[in-house]
């Protein structure tokens, strides 16, 4: 595949400070992109040099506080496109719609082609109106606008009527982990999920699945990875509803690859996600998973009744059958679990780069 080598890119995000998935995104980028392209990463705030190779805006004004990016959109559209002509920066790609409303009027009578990469998608209604509107000016006024899922593609072209030649799909890649437990995993009692403890995972309908499954199954345990402002509230719930020997909130855990060894089933109660690695972080561990078909994502991943089990978004009865149906039966965990990570090439760093690739030769044909 031919690469444009002299191709100028930058990544730019809110706060590459910040430990999201977003800011996790753009470094990855920016680490492989600086091995073919010059390539510089610019954050609005609490910015960082972040690896060799990769260059950082620095924004010194807003480098001890955050400000209103709709207040000062004037203010930092001036200063990023000052830069991005002192630069001659070919391709500016935002990285969620907080962030590419800056980059699309920054890059008005430049050279520049902006790339609007969504994060999230077009269902998840948690950011507010805002953000939506954030949303409608990326897909309409970026050059390209790149998804993560296929699903989300097409929402972008029926809810904001823009040509489908404008809309790629580019999954984040998964790096598998070669320090995963390998333990039996399929001979455990125990069922694990992971995510933020903030009410967009949907822990409390986990909690409603967790109350019909726990008297049938009293010797298994349920562990749940991560932190979060919901913690207090759901562990009153826990106690609450007489789930203490069941439910476990473990909270952060470094390396929690090596921990998936220790279980036999992935669950996901989210009510909305992007493009959930921690499904593919399962899949890489061989463990069936569970999942509503939130939006978006889990139905792209998981392949219904082959290595995991896809339950219509939000039924509760429906979890429980499936979990049920797991915890009962080996076999079944053994057979899900054999064919765990027969989709994880799709999104394998080779995969996902040569799309990338692909999609700077594009635009730099036009």
């Amino acid at each position: 595949m031919e690469i444009m080598k002299n191709m100028k890119v930058a990544l730019f995000v809110y706060d590459i400070s910040l430990t999201g998935g977003a800011e996790h995104v753009a470094m990855n980028l920016a680490s492989e992109f600086s091995k073919i392209y010059k390539t510089y990463l610019i954050s609005i705030f609490d910015q960082k040099h972040i690896c060799d190779g990769v260059h950082l805006y620095e924004m010194q004004v807003l480098s001890k506080q955050n400000i209103s990016i709709t207040i000062n959109l004037m203010k930092l559209s001036s200063r990023l496109r000052r830069y991005i002509r002192q630069n001659e920066i070919d391709v500016l790609i935002a990285i969620t719609a907080g962030v590419v409303t800056v980059a699309d009027l920054a890059a008005v009578n430049t050279d520049t082609k902006v790339i609007y990469a969504e994060h999230s998608n077009l269902e998840n209604r948690t950011y507010g109106k805002k953000h939506q509107l954030r949303q409608f000016i990326g897909a309409k006024f970026s050059d390209i606008v790149v998804t993560l899922t296929e699903r989300d593609k097409v929402n972008f072209e029926k809810i904001f009527k823009i040509r489908k030649e404008k809309i790629y799909v580019i999954p984040n890649w998964y790096t598998p982990n070669t320090d995963i437990n390998e333990k039996n995993k399929s001979l455990s009692k125990n069922i694990i999920s992971v995510g933020r403890l903030e009410k967009v995972k949907g822990y409390h309908y986990l909690l409603e699945v967790a109350k019909k499954i726990y008297p049938y199954f009293p010797d298994w345990k349920w562990d749940i990875y991560g932190e979060g402002s919901l913690r207090e509230e759901l562990q009153r719930q826990i106690k609450s509803n007489g789930l203490s020997g069941f439910i476990e909130l473990k909270g952060n855990v470094m390396e929690l690859s090596k921990v998936y060894g220790n279980y036999s089933i992935y669950v996901m109660t989210s009510l909305y996600e992007g493009l959930p690695m921690s499904l593919l972080e399962a899949q890489a561990a061989g463990l069936p998973i569970i999942s509503f078909d939130c939006p978006t994502g889990p139905a792209e991943i998981v392949e219904n009744g082959v290595n995991g089990i896809i339950v219509q978004e939000y039924h509760i009865e429906e979890m429980v059958q499936a979990i049920k149906s797991l915890m009962e039966d080996v076999g079944l965990r053994e057979n899900y679990a054999s064919k765990a990570s027969i989709n994880l090439h799709h999104f394998s760093k080779e995969n996902i780069m040569k799309k990338w690739i692909e999609l700077f030769k594009q635009i730099s044909n036009n």
